[in-house]
């Protein structure tokens, strides 16, 4: 007797047989938020929603009772409630590394843009009768003479560590586990405590995953303990950062710069109020945006379900089960 089809419930914004043609022995069906709970009791794997619009709840996780896996296809996981699955026992997991150095070299990019005034230079430029002297009179620093803290060593922030070490800058950073003294030393990063590499840092880039204990970390106070002039890079998700406060010490000159990628939503409401700071660039969440990481994204979560699927343990699991 031919063993029935393992189910595996798709929320992600593609057409099915994009995974169904890579998972053999297995019925690959789509859902949306309102037809998800009727969905998913029979589901051997959840598949995530990468525009994190369906949000896969308490009470679907409840009705996934069949469930072995929900495969998060990005790193972000927001829109899955992760303590929810580790009480039912069911391991949730992310894309892994899979858009890491795509996030890496634009979080390097986008700081050197800000220190650099890279949106004020273009703009100048695109008008007739720009002083170059204006510009000479600018302070604008260098990366290679800056201290940059980073928020999260996770495959991202390890990903900026490796590609800050060519410019020469110290790096100091944070995380819950701290790294062993080898891997310090192969990166060239100190550990920090969250408010001594604040006060430490000349570009701060945050790099960690929204989750109920980072969500508002960076908030007024903190932002307020970094060096004056200091610039905020911002690739990971727009909840953990403090946005009006940070408008406000750009608007008034306590900071120096703001790279944004990632917003508390998206589209943001108020991007004419963003638009109008001073040297703040703006991109419309695209650092994990490449051809390389959209193909590397599919083919980790596409393992991974085969992986569970064989009765092997997943991997890039995020809440600690499996």
């Amino acid at each position: 007797m031919t063993p029935e089809p393992a189910l595996v419930v798709s929320t992600a914004p593609i057409p099915p047989e994009v995974f169904a043609g890579a998972l053999d022995g297995t019925r690959v069906v789509s859902a949306t938020q309102e037809n998800l709970a009727e969905a998913v009791p029979d589901a051997a794997v959840i598949i995530g929603d990468w525009s994190h619009q369906v949000k896969v709840r308490a009470d679907i996780i409840a009705a996934a009772t069949r469930c072995r896996l929900i495969q998060q296809p990005t790193a972000g996981y927001e829109n899955i409630d992760v303590d929810a699955a580790a009480r039912a026992g069911i391991p949730v997991a992310n894309a892994g590394p899979a858009n890491a150095v795509a996030v890496a070299e634009f979080a390097v990019m986008a700081t050197i843009a800000a220190l650099r005034h890279l949106r004020e230079a273009v703009a100048d430029a695109e008008r007739p009768g720009w002083s170059q002297a204006s510009w000479v009179q600018k302070d604008l620093r260098e990366l290679s003479a800056s201290t940059v803290g980073i928020v999260g060593l996770g495959a991202i922030g390890r990903a900026v560590a490796e590609r800050l070490r060519a410019f020469g800058c110290q790096v100091v950073y944070t995380k819950r586990a701290r790294l062993e003294a080898s891997d310090e030393a192969a990166l060239g990063v100190e550990h920090a405590s969250l408010d001594d590499l604040l006060r430490r840092s000349d570009v701060l880039i945050l790099t960690l995953p929204l989750t109920e204990a980072s969500r508002g970390l960076i908030d007024r106070t903190r932002l307020e303990l970094l060096p004056a002039g200091a610039t905020v890079v911002n690739v990971a998700r727009g909840g953990v950062l403090d946005y009006a406060a940070l408008a406000d010490l750009l608007r008034d000159g306590r900071l120096g710069g703001a790279a944004l990628d990632v917003y508390p939503e998206e589209p943001p409401a108020n991007v004419d109020e963003l638009r109008a700071l001073p040297n703040t660039l703006l991109t419309p969440h695209i650092a994990g945006v490449t051809e390389q990481s959209k193909r590397n994204i599919l083919l980790n979560s596409i393992a991974n379900v085969r992986r569970v699927l064989a009765g092997e343990k997943p991997l890039w699991v995020v809440n600690g089960v499996g």
